[in-house]
């Protein structure tokens, strides 16, 4: 359902990948750039460490191989470039025309994420996502047995026992979970709260075991595993055929009803633009052709 939701603006704002490549690569600094943040320099234009990072996808440590990756790119790309400047190609006129082409997407593009979509984001409300689930409920049957569990990890048997026997008394659960935490001598190695889990995603299998055996909010024995002993809470068990448990599909209707108010908001921004501009459409009628037969 949720691909017939996607209509000619996301085929309008796609652009092949050479393009944006060419982009990056060929955006070269002038000799005003500090020496020391220089990178790479072919000619007159140079790589600096400040261009690399902004192009870096995401990598939050860049090694020095990972730099010399990059800038090996941008001088290859540097040389071709200066090779087809000299041989006229940034002249043709297709050159031109795509050149022309790739700016109007551009500029489409951030338009309408400004203007449309980033408005869309954050608009689907809570009560809009239970509506919609209530009313596509036969859409949401599970297909694997699912747990909901929050869980703990200790390094050492004797800590996981402690947590567990002070979840299961005064202190409860969340309790237990607190003090543990502020405890440096006994600390929690990770902590998850309310998690589904399939058995494809709760791992090794002992773990499932256990967790299928739980009653609710029952709390387990420590399980030992390759990462730690584990102590685990059941908060549901729903078995395979049973309607999907509303958290548990909330991102993924918070994504449809995204797409669907983005379509709209989309729709509603064309009309608009076409109320504001002159347009004209001269495609002769079947009528008009047929008199020319």
């Amino acid at each position: 359902m949720v691909s017939q939701l996607f209509s000619e603006e996301s085929v309008l704002i796609r652009f092949p990948l050479f393009i944006i490549l060419f982009t990056i690569f060929t955006a070269g600094c002038t000799q005003e750039d500090s020496t020391e943040n220089i990178v790479a320099r072919v000619n007159n234009q140079t790589l600096t460490l400040e261009m690399v990072r902004e192009n870096s996808n995401g990598i939050d440590q860049l090694t020095n191989d990972d730099i010399r990756q990059i800038a090996n790119r941008w001088i290859t790309n540097e040389l071709l470039y200066g090779e087809a400047q000299q041989r006229g190609y940034d002249a043709a006129e297709h050159i031109q025309r795509k050149v022309l082409e790739t700016k109007k997407q551009l500029c489409i593009s951030e338009l309408l994420e400004n203007e449309v979509y980033s408005l869309a984001e954050n608009s689907v409300r809570s009560d809009e996502i239970a509506l919609y689930y209530q009313s596509h409920n036969s859409e949401f049957i599970l297909h694997e047995n699912l747990v909901k569990l929050s869980l703990v990890i200790f390094q050492s048997l004797e800590s996981a026992n402690q947590f567990r026997e002070a979840a299961l008394g005064d202190q409860g659960w969340n309790g237990a979970v607190s003090m543990f935490r502020q405890n440096s001598s006994n600390p929690i190695m990770s902590f998850r709260d309310s998690v589904f889990f399939t058995q494809s995603s709760l791992y090794p299998p002992e773990l499932w075991k256990v967790a299928n055996a739980l009653g609710m909010l029952e709390v387990s024995f420590p399980v030992k595993t390759s990462v730690g002993f584990v102590v685990m809470r059941s908060l549901g068990q729903f078995k395979i055929g049973a309607p999907s448990p509303l958290q548990y599909v909330e991102s993924e209707i918070r994504s449809r009803l995204t797409m669907e108010l983005r379509q709209q908001r989309y729709q509603q921004f064309i009309q608009t633009l076409r109320n504001k501009y002159t347009v004209q459409l001269m495609i002769p009628t079947q009528d008009s052709l047929a008199q020319h037969d």
